[in-house]
């Protein structure tokens, strides 16, 4: 048996048995029933291998469709609601604007021990470090911004995380006489 339709209607058991009845005993009334049972089974696999196509065949359609209303209308944003601009229209994007608001480190760090270490820096050392921690500017940007070197936008960058650090530890030492 290689057609594997003939594989498939025999795996069933009952089918099987009444194949093996026709076999070993040849009669009318089995070699029908076999044959009904055949034809049934055959129409079934049909309908599925109908079905099977048409849902590929759909869903190949319903994509094109599908892809072609998104190229024929591209979703836009071409007017903002109630008095919003867009971020084209300011020249740079929602989330630099938000961080260009934020100039101050000290209003995003929730450690209290570091706050007060940031509160002690000089404004020059608070601006390197938002600048760099916050907007990720390089040194060579910051030293562009600020009319400096980079090699002194570096120093003041390096002296300002040493301070940090002689608060904290000095904050450390306090608590530990306590």
């Amino acid at each position: 048996m290689k057609h594997p339709i003939v594989k498939h209607f025999l795996s069933n058991p009952q089918h099987y048995r009444l194949f093996k009845n026709v076999m070993e005993s040849p009669n009318e009334k089995d070699a029908k029933s076999l044959d009904e049972q055949f034809k049934q089974f055959y129409k079934e696999i049909r309908i599925v291998k109908y079905m099977n196509s048409m849902i590929r065949i759909f869903s190949i359609d319903f994509d094109k469709r599908v892809r072609k209303n998104q190229k024929r209308y591209p979703l836009t944003v071409d007017h903002p609601e109630a008095g919003e601009r867009l971020p084209s229209e300011t020249g740079s994007d929602a989330f630099e604007a938000f961080l260009d608001l934020q100039d101050d480190l000290s209003q995003h760090v929730q450690d209290y021990q570091l706050y007060q270490a940031i509160q002690k820096l000089t404004d020059k050392q608070k601006s390197v470090l938002t600048k760099v921690y916050l907007h990720g500017a390089t040194m060579q940007e910051i030293a562009d911004s600020l009319g400096e070197s980079r090699q002194n936008i570096s120093n003041i960058h390096k002296k300002g995380l040493e301070n940090i650090r002689k608060q904290l530890a000095a904050q450390k030492k306090g608590e530990s006489k306590l």
